[in-house]
C-alpha cells in the first residue's frame, strides 16, 4: 500500500521524501542555531534549503512540529546510543568513558548543535514541549544511571547524581560555543583531553 502524505496524496517515491525530510530537519537545525527557535520562520528554513515553503509544509504542519523533529533527530538518537553503552558489559568506569566520548562528540555535530545551544525552547506549547523535555530527561537518567552504578563498584567518585550528570552534559557540550575549525586544537584532540580531564574529576585515585 503507497504512503500517504500531510495533504493526503500518495508519496511515489518514499526514498526521496525520506532523504527530502533529512534534508529539512539539517535546514532546520542550521537556522534554529543561527536564528534561535523564536525568531526563525519556515520562510528561513525553506531559503536555507532553496526551496519554496510548500516542501516543508509537505512533510511537517508546523515550525513546533519541525522543531521536535529536529530534537527528536539528534536528542532521540543520542538517548538509544546512551542506552547500548549502559547495557553493554564491563565496568561503569569504562562505560561512563564511552558515554562522555558520544556525548563530547555531539558538540561538533552540525545537527546537534541548535540542541546544545538552545537548552529552552521558549515558544512551544506544552504538549511539544512536554514531548521535547521526555527525550531530554530520558537522556539525564541513563547517565545517573551509569554514575550510581560506578559509585556503587567503586570507581568514581559521585556526591549528587544529578548535579554530576547535568556539569558532565554541559561540559562536553562546551565546543559547541567556541571550537573553530582553525584553531589550534583538532576536534579529536578535544575530544580527547576533555573526555580525560571529566574522567580525572570522577575517577578514585588508586594508592
Amino acid at each position: 500500500m503507497a504512503k500517504i502524505g500531510l495533504r493526503g496524496s500518495a508519496v511515489r517515491d518514499p526514498g526521496h521524501r525520506e532523504e527530502q525530510r533529512r534534508r529539512i530537519l539539517a535546514a532546520a537545525a542550521e537556522v534554529f542555531a543561527r536564528k534561535g527557535y523564536e525568531a526563525a520562520t519556515m520562510e528561513d528554513i525553506a531559503a536555507q534549503m532553496g526551496v519554496s515553503k510548500g516542501v516543508l509544509y509537505y512533510q511537517f504542519r508546523s515550525k513546533q512540529e519541525l522543531v521536535v523533529e529536529t530534537r527528536r533527530a539528534t536528542s532521540g538518537a543520542a538517548v538509544e546510543r546512551l542506552d547500548e553503552i549502559v547495557r553493554r558489559p564491563g565496568s561503569a568506569r569504562e562505560r561512563i568513558e564511552a558515554a562522555l566520548r558520544d556525548l563530547a562528540a555531539a558538540a561538533f555535530d552540525p545537527l546537534a548543535k541548535h540542541v546544545i545551544l538552545l537548552p529552552v525552547l521558549h515558544g512551544l506549547d506544552a504538549e511539544h514541549l512536554a514531548e521535547v523535555r521526555a527525550i531530554e530527561r530520558r537522556y539525564e537518567r541513563l547517565l545517573e544511571t551509569l554514575l550510581r552504578e560506578g559509585a556503587a563498584e567503586g570507581s568514581l567518585v559521585v556526591d549528587d547524581v544529578k548535579l554530576t550528570a547535568f556539569t558532565l552534559i554541559r561540559a562536553c557540550f562546551g565546543p559547541a560555543v567556541w571550537y573553530r575549525p582553525d584553531g589550534s586544537l583538532t576536534r579529536d584532540q578535544i575530544i580527547d583531553r576533555l573526555v580525560a580531564q571529566l574522567l580525572r574529576s570522577l575517577t578514585v585515585e588508586v594508592s
